[in-house]
């Protein structure tokens, strides 16, 4: 429970639920605190900072993401999108975040923090502010992770603070009508496409490696042709039953927490050095075997459960148990009984992996060649007034239709469709683009025509276009701000005097 809060809150039920506890063990444990060096010193703006000093800082990420502190999380991790990336952001910017919103004076007050928390959404049942998911968030996640009242308190502050200082910085964006139109356009402009697909199945299928060429390939990758390390692990499960499964809210979970007192039991009889069979039998369990498997190729057992695979290569003859595995409807404990190592394949093992790697890598080949041939014949016929489909027969290809899409339309989607859309912004009326290589082939895209755009929606939706460019501005502005105070932050890694083995 957060101190502020309880001052408003004088009588609290206790009510939590399942996903708050996944989520947060998920969040909690999702990224590595060495990935920034915590092993290391640190001096931000001429303070030398202690790894107790980095990690608590660190830790404020998973606290952040557990809350849904958008803007916090948004502004501190720069809107990069590699996970690792905005980690590292997020801690350093915290330090700076810190540091220019004392020297502004911008402090929220005790009142503004409690509103504040009082309308996060995790907090909220029908829009309003449910006591009961504030307790459950105590119950299930500040209490197990030893999050404390002020660090909640703090992380909040930190959101206010860093609203305070974007409307601050963004004060002077300025959207004009103009700008907004020139994105609306782009974003629900109709395209019609047309284009010509390669697949590389077919140009690998052409392939015939010779014997001569495998050999010499064995010869010269033999460091790299391995089979794979496999293991095999015993493993109990401390799940809900089928009833439990149904469960919602406070039971669903005080039936987890049975479970998590049992794979803590077992855990701590492990610990003892007990057999691991007899302790399954001791407490009821029954005990499965995996066959052989690689950590590329799971299990069946663990196909649902990709930390478990995880865990089982971490095992070690020393250390052969692994720690309790949650999911959302129990735990595993593994035990590991066997580990095949890594050796090097014989040439009648590697065979067709190798003719496999010759006949991707020459499809490959052959592929970007007969597209960038297709495409350079295809552009003198289009110069030469000729239509794309024409262009195309001529050239040996046929042309495939796209219905008629705009970017809002692939909002959700991923993966080709989405490639071709990124794709088609960039041309211009009755434009070309260049061979376009893909996973599976490759394709050449032709603009045949941009729709006029619907000005009636454009002018219905015109406040919302222009409030939403204008955060998106101000954020950009905040981002190379804080890029600016970064710089100014001067963060040097020290050099810490490590201990001689003996």
């Amino acid at each position: 429970m957060v101190s502020l809060l309880r001052k408003y809150q004088q009588s609290l039920m206790i009510f939590v639920t399942a996903m708050v506890i996944v989520a947060f063990v998920w969040l909690y444990n999702g990224t590595r605190l060495d990935k920034i060096g915590v092993d290391q010193a640190f001096r931000v703006y001429g303070k030398t900072l202690s790894k107790t000093d980095i990690e608590r800082t660190a830790k404020r990420f998973h606290l952040a993401m557990a809350l849904g502190l958008r803007d916090l999380i948004g502004g501190l991790s720069g809107g990069v999108y590699d996970k690792t990336q905005a980690f590292e952001n997020f801690v350093w910017n915290s330090f700076v975040l810190d540091h220019e919103a004392n020297a502004l004076g911008i402090s929220p007050t005790n009142d503004e923090v409690v509103e504040a928390m009082k309308k996060l959404e995790i907090f909220q049942t029908n829009d309003t502010f449910d006591p009961l998911k504030y307790q459950e968030f105590g119950q299930t996640v500040m209490g197990p992770n030893g999050i404390s009242d002020a660090q909640v308190e703090d992380i909040v502050r930190d959101e206010l603070r860093l609203r305070k200082l974007l409307d601050l910085i963004g004060a002077t964006v300025e959207v004009t009508p103009e700008e907004s139109r020139a994105v609306f356009t782009q974003q629900h402009q109709k395209m019609d496409v047309s284009l010509i697909r390669f697949a590389v199945a077919d140009f690998a299928a052409a392939v015939q490696p010779k014997d001569d060429e495998i050999k010499k390939y064995f010869e010269d990758h033999k460091n790299t042709l391995k089979t794979s390390e496999t293991r095999v692990v015993r493993y109990v499960r401390m799940e809900l039953n089928e009833k439990e499964k149904e469960l919602k809210g406070k039971d669903r979970v005080a039936a987890l927490q049975k479970q998590s007192e049992r794979a803590e039991k077992f855990g701590q009889a492990l610990l003892e050095k007990g057999d691991f069979n007899s302790i399954a039998k001791a407490n009821d369990l029954k005990v499965g075997v995996t066959l052989e498997f690689a950590e590329a190729q799971p299990c069946p057992e663990f196909a649902e459960v990709t930390q478990a695979t995880a865990q089982a290569f971490r095992l070690t003859e020393k250390e052969p148990n692994s720690d309790a595995i949650q999911t959302e409807t129990g735990f595993y404990m593994l035990h590991l009984d066997k580990v095949t190592p890594s050796r090097p394949l014989t040439f009648e093992e590697a065979k067709p992996k190798i003719v496999a790697a010759i006949k991707d890598e020459r499809g490959h080949n052959a592929l970007v060649s007969k597209g960038n041939e297709t495409r350079a014949k295809v552009q003198v016929a289009l110069k030469a007034g000729k239509s794309f489909a024409d262009a195309a027969r001529e050239a040996g290809q046929k042309v495939e239709l796209v219905p008629p899409f705009s970017l809002a339309d692939l909002e959700s989607e991923q993966g080709a469709a989405a490639e071709i859309a990124e794709k088609a912004v960039e041309l211009g009326e009755r434009d070309l683009s260049d061979f376009v290589p893909t996973n599976t082939g490759g394709y050449i895209l032709h603009m045949d025509k941009r729709e006029p755009v619907d000005n009636s929606k454009f002018k219905k939706e015109l406040d919302a276009q222009l409030a939403s460019l204008r955060n998106r501005k101000r954020y950009a502005a905040f981002v190379q701000w804080m890029q600016l105070c970064r710089k100014a932050a001067d963060v040097q890694s020290l050099e810490v005097a490590r201990p001689r083995r003996s």
